[in-house]
């Protein structure tokens, strides 16, 4: 590694300075330690190439995407009711006031936006990945329609939620919580813009400007104060929104942007990995911890991955926290007591269950390629966790990371 090799210099430097005088070391030595070193180096505008597939520079037909269509219905169940919804009916859905009826803290009914986002996305990267023109032309057709229908426009703002209740008053499980309507159409619309980035070559001026127009009304108006959010609960979906300002850089050409958003969230990732790989928040949730923490982790290397192929080279010293959070992983499947025995000084006091149930003891679900990051990144297997590989998701895009990592090579 370049650190590495930047150690040992700075090692034999001190070594060969031991025999000079003092008045000529000391100025040296002050400069030694001042010196960053190129692995902690920030990484610049210059340094970003946006790749066209965003994940990956080319676009390769892949199985793991599974079958999507823009003429599919879906199912969703929420509250143990059944409905069946259209990729038709998603463009201007009211979303608000479907949250406000179905929603609470414990369960956000998000499945009739973020389905409709990764089945899309899905349907680019098949079209992409067969040269089927046709099923390109669709796509944009659909994204037309999403924008000019000014679909997720309506959510909540930030500025809003400042007037809400927080989520989980009064630790009430059934209590509002109108944060999960911002949170999951910001999520949503961001997966949808990776779509849109991959399509943005075969678009027209005209079709560009279209979705542009949407696409810049949602950063201005739900993102643009998003940057620099450090949250202070941990590290979960799309590395806490992060991957949102690295699509839009990637979108609108904004290297700065990019380079920005990554400098900034390595920092973050540094703040919530702790050395020993416990994620600050996740990993302390009571029954829900390794749920949490393998969220947190997918997220994690979700949005390493992405910054890598946009030319970002990350600290050593966060790639061993993130390492070490992968092997926190595999404690979780294979001594589940251990884990959980790890103390931290502060508490989480709301959404922190006390009686575990089956699926809060397996890795998370929706997480459908993390052994595949996990190998392909750090060479480290995910240990056996039979109910997890029993229903996680199969195929289609993983909406916390914006991509089907089965899909990267």
């Amino acid at each position: 590694m370049v650190r590495g090799r930047i150690i040992v210099m700075k090692k034999h430097i001190l070594e060969f300075l031991h025999f000079w005088p003092v008045n000529i070391v000391i100025p040296i030595v002050l400069l030694l330690i001042l010196f960053p070193g190129i692995a902690n180096a920030k990484v610049k505008a210059k340094d970003i190439e946006f790749p066209a597939g965003v994940y990956t520079d080319e676009i390769k037909s892949c199985l793991a995407i599974g079958y999507a269509s823009l003429d599919q219905n879906f199912d969703v169940w929420v509250k143990g009711v059944n409905s069946r919804h259209s990729m038709q009916d998603f463009p201007g859905f009211d979303w608000p006031a479907y949250h406000t009826k179905y929603s609470d803290s414990r369960n956000s009914a998000h499945e009739v936006i973020t389905k409709p986002s990764n089945i899309f996305t899905a349907v680019v990267h098949k079209a992409i990945g067969n040269s089927d023109q046709d099923k390109i032309d669709e796509a944009i057709q659909y994204l037309i329609k999403v924008a000019e229908n000014k679909t997720l426009l309506d959510t909540i703002t930030l500025n809003q939620l400042k007037n809400k209740p927080e989520c989980w008053k009064n630790g009430d499980p059934a209590s509002p919580c109108w944060y999960h309507e911002y949170e999951m159409a910001y999520q949503t619309w961001t997966v949808i813009m990776i779509g849109a980035t991959q399509l943005k070559p075969y678009m027209t001026e005209k079709e560009f400007k279209i979705v542009n127009k949407w696409a810049k009304k949602f950063w201005g108006k739900y993102y643009r104060s998003r940057l620099k959010h450090k949250g202070i609960n941990g590290f979960y979906a799309q590395a806490n929104g992060g991957l949102g300002i690295l699509i839009y850089a990637h979108w609108s050409d904004n290297k700065k942007l990019a380079a920005n958003e990554i400098n900034f969230r390595l920092k973050r990732i540094d703040h919530f990995f702790m050395e020993d790989g416990y994620i600050k928040g996740n990993s302390f949730r009571g029954n829900r911890s390794q749920w949490y923490h393998t969220y947190g982790v997918n997220a994690t290397l979700g949005y390493i991955w992405i910054a890598k192929q946009f030319g970002a080279v990350i600290p050593e010293k966060i790639e061993n926290k993130v390492i070490n959070s992968l092997h926190v992983s595999n404690l979780a499947i294979e001594d589940r007591e251990k884990f959980l025995s790890r103390k931290w000084k502060k508490k989480r006091n709301v959404n922190k269950t006390v009686k575990a149930g089956k699926m809060d003891k397996i890795t998370h679900p929706e997480t459908l390629g993390l052994d595949t990051l996990m190998l392909e990144m750090y060479g480290i297997e995910l240990a056996h966790d039979p109910v997890y590989l029993n229903i996680r998701v199969k195929s289609g895009i993983d909406n916390n990371i914006g991509f089907n990592p089965n899909c990267i090579n």
